[in-house]
């Protein structure tokens, strides 16, 4: 059975994607300038989030992160996982892997990331420049942290400043946050308040996932301009199905300014 990668597996997944709308202006520009917009996804899962991205956004760029091989072997195998110019992954610490790229990027070098994961200075040919979207989606193994995800280090103060120092001006932070404790919550929430210009959330209903969405930029989108931002962001998505455009776009309306 072939799987379908023209929908999204769920509710969360519209949730992270509408959230886009944040910075809908700066992804129409760097695509009708011809260039591609970076987003890396932390945590490769059954690869349906970033096949679906591939689909609809042809002028991304989607580079995967992925600890465990036997997760992208899974993806391959039953979930119509494929890589190619535009997709590649990376078999790594996603925490090392940002680190690594902070380190060699913020040294005014550009990066050529490898199939491992690691990152060494490039060539004139598959060269790096800044990243404009991270996406952490990656289940915690400790459930002493509170955590269900993602893991305690990728919100930890230090990981949070090496994503905003590897990201564009305009770029965007996602991070699918799941926990039952609103101490946790709150304290994520204050560390990222610490570290990014501005802060956004959704809320998914009936679910405990929170999904947080960090913003580089000085300048900021006002709320009641989030609905024309999201109408803009489906302009760029390209889908061939109109009820998945507008549960986005739906999404996108209960974006909440937490700074």
């Amino acid at each position: 059975m072939k799987v379908y990668h023209g929908y999204l597996a769920s509710s969360y997944h519209t949730a992270i994607i509408s959230g886009f709308s944040l910075i809908s202006s700066y992804l129409e520009s760097v695509a009708s300038s011809g260039n591609r917009v970076k987003a890396v996804v932390i945590g490769l899962g059954a690869g349906l989030l970033p096949m679906f991205l591939h689909g609809c956004m042809q002028s991304m760029q989607i580079e995967g992160v992925e600890l465990d091989p036997v997760m992208l072997n899974l993806a391959r195998d039953y979930f119509g996982f494929t890589e190619d110019k535009r997709m590649k992954v990376h078999i790594a610490d996603g925490i090392q892997f940002v680190r690594d790229y902070r380190n060699l990027f913020s040294a005014g070098n550009e990066v050529l990331l490898s199939s491992n994961g690691s990152c060494k200075l490039s060539d004139a040919e598959s060269r790096s420049t800044a990243i404009d979207i991270i996406i952490v989606d990656v289940d915690s193994s400790d459930s002493s942290s509170g955590l269900r995800c993602p893991a305690a280090d990728f919100v930890e103060d230090s990981f949070l400043q090496n994503v905003k120092d590897t990201l564009s001006e305009q770029g965007l932070f996602v991070i699918n946050l799941v926990s039952r404790s609103p101490a946790i919550k709150d304290a994520v929430v204050s560390r990222m308040k610490e570290v990014f210009s501005h802060l956004f959330c959704i809320q998914l209903e009936g679910e405990v996932n929170l999904v947080l969405f960090g913003l580089c930029s000085e300048s900021h989108i006002e709320e009641d301009c989030i609905p024309d931002a999201a109408l803009k962001l489906d302009k760029l998505l390209k889908s061939e199905h109109p009820e998945i455009s507008q549960s986005i776009t739906d999404a996108a309306k209960k974006l909440k300014r937490l700074k």
